[in-house]
């Protein structure tokens, strides 16, 4: 009779060596798309803007608001910071920090605006309370109508 090894067949199960080899390469492509996804998120320019009308928060963008006191829309070309103060009033500003363009956030507890990069602190102005930024944050004209729609003008005040 003859012992010789046997070609592998398609009706044979895979190998624990190739199980392993499949393991390997899906780990290495996952690493590789956590790694690459977000730099590519981060290099893809704004969305060119729309029409030059003023911008109407989508019912999630207004939900949002009222739940984490504050959203960020694209605009223009740029992000705007929308945030309720502590007596409720809308208020607009851009959302990217005069030091090196990182995106801002509403500390509502601390009633300031902050920059993560570089710890900069503005107030609800716009104006630089502390940390690097060489300017205020511009701000944006908004309104809410009667129907609960928010508008912000793309145009800075």
């Amino acid at each position: 009779m003859d012992r010789s090894p046997t070609p592998c067949s398609a009706d044979a199960e895979p190998s624990r060596r190739s199980f392993l080899d499949l393991l390997l390469a899906t780990t290495a492509f996952g690493s590789l798309a956590s790694v690459v996804y977000p730099v590519l998120r981060y290099l893809k320019p704004l969305p060119a803007a729309g029409p030059g009308g003023p911008i109407r928060l989508t019912r999630a963008e207004i939900d949002a608001l009222e739940t984490k006191r504050f959203v960020i829309v694209p605009a223009a070309g740029t992000r705007i910071l929308v945030f309720r103060d502590q007596t409720r009033t809308l208020r607009a500003l851009d959302a990217r920090c005069t030091h090196e363009g990182c995106t801002v956030q509403y500390l509502a507890a601390q009633a300031d605006i902050w920059c993560a990069c570089h710890n900069g602190r503005f107030d609800l102005e716009g104006r630089v309370l502390s940390g690097p930024p060489p300017r205020p944050l511009p701000a944006y004209a908004i309104r809410e109508d009667d129907q609960g729609n928010v508008l912000v003008s793309t145009e800075r005040t």
